[in-house]
């Protein structure tokens, strides 16, 4: 595990050089900077650069803000971006954005030992990841795959680290040196399970909800939102982040940001359907009907989104950064700072 931790780490700190060659060079950057005002339109609003995955929810969780106009209703020009999931978390790092939809607080808790002051502020999604087993399959529980085929995406990744996290704190062993892993995208893993070449599988919506219906997979643990882990920790999917100087500096905009989730998350559930019609069905990658029929249900099951920011929920959140520092999945410690509340 550390010599993925150290990989993780490696890469921030080129992130951390390429900001300072960046901001080296100053005054060649021709995008709005942050509170800057568009020179277009009939009304002047402050522009914020938002950033998300250009598949998946939280691309649809930004898409809903973009498309029904809830940056402008709450007072902000949304300038928004949707990126490679190989490209996105560089693309915040760099500054490409203001805040990013898809970070999460063990990420901010990386960047933070590069010294790059990333902090979450707001939650997008709960963890609905999934270790999910073909129908019939003789496996209760994580402890019962230890030496099977496991297929995942990276060992890196906040799924494969969420799974490593929830099983070292309540089975006692670690994933990473007691599963055989198979490592393909998420998409595929699907296909991995189907096919017999692998006993489960970790994966999130929508792949995995696709795999319950045509593979007729089960969950044999997870969503991981409804696992419960000492302290009361709290692990989310996607939270809101941005940089410690840019919330200091712009704390409306941020409250701004956050107005304009709140009323995408209300508008999502108004009507869960309405994120498997266009263009969501889109970003959500899939076209069989009974997939997104199930993906609207997983909307308030799971429930898959959130914008519950509570003081239990932000405390449940710093007891997570404890967890992965405890059992040095990334992270040796909490490095502070990164769980925030800018609701005034």
């Amino acid at each position: 595990m550390r010599q993925h931790k150290h990989a993780w780490l490696s890469l921030i700190a080129v992130f951390a050089l390429i900001l300072g060659a960046c901001a080296d060079e100053g005054g060649s950057d021709t995008t709005d900077s942050p509170g800057e005002t568009p020179t277009t339109g009939t009304e002047e609003l402050p522009v914020v650069r938002i950033s998300a995955l250009s598949g998946g929810l939280t691309g649809v969780a930004a898409q809903i803000v973009e498309e029904n106009g809830f940056d402008v209703a709450n007072g902000f020009d949304g300038e928004f971006f949707y990126n490679d999931p190989d490209a996105s978390g560089q693309f915040f790092l760099q500054r490409e954005s203001d805040v990013a939809f898809d970070f999460d607080a063990i990420g901010a808790a990386i960047a933070r030992t590069e010294g790059l002051n990333v902090s979450v502020f707001y939650p997008i999604l709960n963890n609905n990841n999934c270790i999910l087993i073909q129908p019939g399959a003789a496996y209760g529980t994580p402890e019962d795959l230890i030496g099977e085929d496991v297929g995942h995406f990276g060992a890196d990744s906040g799924t494969t680290t969420s799974f490593t996290i929830y099983i070292q704190t309540l089975f006692d062993f670690n994933l990473l040196d007691d599963y055989n892993l198979v490592e393909t995208g998420p998409p595929a893993l699907v296909e991995l399970l189907q096919d017999g070449e692998v006993e489960a599988i970790f994966d999130f919506v929508p792949h995995s909800s696709r795999a319950m219906v045509q593979v007729e997979a089960e969950c044999m643990f997870g969503p991981l939102a409804s696992v419960e882990l000492p302290n009361d920790a709290i692990s989310h999917l996607s939270q809101m982040a941005a940089f410690e100087d840019w919330l200091d500096e712009n704390p409306e905009l941020a409250q701004a940001v956050i107005a304009a989730w709140d009323d995408a998350i209300a508008w999502i559930l108004e009507d869960p359907t309405r994120i498997t019609e266009e263009p969501y069905r889109t970003t959500l990658g899939q076209d069989d009907q009974a997939v997104l029929d199930l993906i609207a249900e997983q909307v308030t099951s799971i429930p898959l989104f959130t914008n519950d920011w509570s003081a239990d929920v932000q405390a449940g959140t710093e007891a997570w950064i404890d967890l992965a520092a405890d059992q040095d999945v990334l992270i040796e410690e909490n490095p502070g700072g990164i769980v925030v509340d800018v609701s005034g």
